[in-house]
Parts: C-alpha cells; structure tokens; sequence
C-alpha cells in the first residue's frame, strides 16, 4: 500500500494551523467513523485509521516536524528527534555492548586501566565476593 501524504489526508495545507488541522480532523472522522458506514463498515475503518494517523502526527508539534522534514522514514525511528539519534531504539544491553564492547581498549592503548574505575577487566563482573553470597543456600 502506498502512503498518502498527511496534509493530503486531511485537506489541509502544510502551513495549517492547530485548529484547522483539528476542524478537518473531527469533519472526516465523523464523515468515516466505522460505526457512521455499516454498508462499507471495512473501507471505512481504513479510511478512519488513516485518518487518525494523520491526525496524531500533524497535531503533535514535534512529529510534525520530524515529518516534515524526513517523511514516513522519520516517524518510524529513522531519524528521532534532532539529533538523529535515539537511546530507546536498544531494547537490550547486548545493543550497547556491541557499540562500546571496544570502549576499554581504546583507552588501554593510553595506558589507562578502567578496571580500577569499575569498568572492564572480568567481563563486567567484579572481583571479591558477589551480593549475597554470605547468605547459605
């Protein structure tokens, strides 16, 4: 399926305020709310979700923006933010030990040892006793 521009969607032009956005949005979401078109119950919940999508994204300032200057690649985390970057897009620690794995060699090749600041040396683990392990089991 291909995409329709937002502004399209809603008939709105791409300089439209809050307001206007919000006018059009509650016009066609009447017009094709699911529940208003039994006969064509399907296309309308297509047409409704399209139109909810659309809404969310230019009524959200800062996704409007994100849209507008990356498009449909921005919204889906291509470009977050302003930076380009985003931190939520690792959902495990193995992400980040992928990225700085290397971190501690960098560093050694100064003649630094990050060990004795807690970092590298063991694979993360510490050395001496570990939490808990007075505690017979």
């Amino acid at each position: 399926m291909s995409r329709r521009d937002y502004y399209e969607i809603l008939g709105v032009s791409k300089d439209a305020g809050g307001e206007e956005i919000k006018r059009a949005y509650r016009r066609l979401a009447l017009k094709y709310h699911p529940d208003k078109n039994p006969e064509n119950h399907k296309e309308a919940e297509e047409k409704f979700k399209e139109i909810c999508e659309a809404y969310e994204v230019l009524s959200n300032p800062q996704k409007r923006r994100t849209y507008d200057q990356f498009g449909y690649e921005g919204l889906r985390g291509a470009f977050k933010g302003t930076g380009g970057f985003d931190w939520t897009d690792f959902t495990h620690f193995s992400d980040l030990e992928d990225i700085f794995g290397n971190f501690s060699d960098i560093f050694s090749g100064f003649g630094v040892d990050l060990s004795s600041f807690g970092f590298g040396g063991g694979g993360g683990r510490r050395a001496g006793p570990h939490r808990g392990s007075h505690l017979g089991v």
